[in-house]
């Protein structure tokens, strides 16, 4: 290359772009000769002046011509060259264009502190150049959606689909089919396209459109999901995020729970219907109890009294106990006087707490508040003597045979 025809182009970069970066940026001529340079440098590369060298000789690239440089480091690529101290950084040669072709350059970007992608975003907003092919663009977005939960996809304004995450060809499609190049109409049931569609049509930049919709899958079958539309506007072109939440395990729970709630319902019912015909039984044990009591016990008692003969009272003791066993029904002749001190309501709610039901259930099958089953709770315990004990009620009544 001969140097007496190198050319010096003059570079306006705005002074507020050099500050914020800690990047190394070095402008050329169309030549590679570096003739403006931010005067930063990483420390483990020699402080020397680089304007007047090529930039390849001002950075270790380890080529000797402005061909050789390109071919090994093509523009726009991102580069990470060695240093002999196991030091790296990353590169990237930015071709300036201009209007006439014999005054342009490059810039050379070297950076070890953050990533290339992030400086060529920069690049794109302060020198409102376009650095990032469409491919590029799509790349990145795939390696930003591909991880993500949800069937995700990314469509033109025609529709068609541009990338699909691994969760939509899962979801969407057999796993030898392919969804780019496809319209975004097979993947949603027939009814619902317009309307997304129409929403493509309407939607601000930047704005996004949610609603309940049935998608199809790799068999054809529908199954709902929770669509977000969102349109994303570029210089001269409009992209749209579609997101496909399948709710499926979310319906079959809900549907669950219903049944659920149904049997519970039934079974509450049925329990009322148990506890009234409970009640029945016992309010004809009472009758009959009271009965036996007037007919069997109160002579007896009569006659233990005015009995002034031990042996006489005792024999009386004796007959009025085994009634007493009689009519508690207990063969092991053991009868549980505490019991009998209880009302009628207090046994009924015994009863509920020895079946381990809680204060609210309670409440709700003897159609009374909650309050008055806790009042009758302290009564219970007062009768049976577990106030200020520590014993539960219900592992009191537990030990007791069953009084259903």
């Amino acid at each position: 290359m001969d140097d007496s025809k190198t050319q010096t182009i003059t570079l306006t970069e705005p002074s507020d772009v050099v500050a914020v970066l800690n990047d190394i940026f070095l402008y050329t001529d169309n030549h590679g000769l570096v003739v403006k340079s931010n005067g930063a440098n990483f420390t483990y590369l020699p402080n020397t002046e680089k304007c007047g060298l090529f930039f390849w000789e001002a950075l270790p690239l380890n080529t000797d011509s402005l061909e050789s440089t390109l071919n090994k480091y093509p523009p726009l690529e991102v580069r990470e060259i060695f240093c002999d101290n196991h030091n790296s950084f990353l590169l990237r040669i930015l071709p300036l264009p201009s209007i006439d072709s014999s005054q342009n350059g490059f810039v050379i970007a070297a950076t070890d502190n953050r990533p290339v992608e992030a400086l060529c975003e920069n690049y794109e907003e302060r020198l409102e150049k376009k650095t990032i092919a469409w491919s590029d663009s799509i790349t990145l977005f795939n390696a930003f959606f591909d991880t993500a939960l949800d069937a995700t996809f990314l469509l033109d304004e025609n529709g068609e689909i541009v990338a699909a995450n691994k969760a939509a060809q899962k979801q969407h499609v057999k796993s030898e089919q392919a969804l780019t190049g496809e319209n975004f109409k097979r993947l949603v049931g027939r009814r619902f396209y317009a309307t997304l569609r129409n929403s493509m049509h309407t939607l601000d930049a930047q704005a996004t459109w949610t609603g309940n919709i049935v998608a199809i899958d790799g068999d054809g079958e529908g199954f709902p999901v929770a669509a977000t539309l969102r349109k994303i506007v570029f210089s001269n072109y409009s992209l749209f995020q579609l997101i496909l939440h399948d709710l499926t395990a979310h319906v079959e729970l809900k549907e669950h729970l219903q049944e659920k709630q149904a049997e519970v319902k039934e079974k509450d019912i049925a329990l009322k219907q148990v506890i009234n015909s409970v009640e029945k039984d016992r309010q004809e044990m009472r009758e009959q109890l009271t009965s036996q009591v007037k007919k069997q016990m109160l002579p007896a008692l009569e006659r233990l009294t005015s009995s002034d003969t031990p042996e006489v009272r005792e024999g009386y003791k004796a007959v009025i106990e085994d009634q007493l066993v009689d009519i508690a029904n207990d063969s092991s002749g053991e009868f549980d006087s505490e019991l009998l001190r209880l009302s009628p309501r207090e046994m009924e709610i015994c009863q509920l707490v020895q079946l381990g039901r809680s204060g609210k259930d309670i409440a709700q099958l003897l159609t009374m508040s909650f309050e008055t089953v806790q009042t009758h709770r302290k009564n219970i315990r007062k009768k049976l003597g577990l106030r200020g004990s520590k014993v539960p009620l219900f592992t009191y009544l537990r030990q007791k045979p069953s009084l259903s």
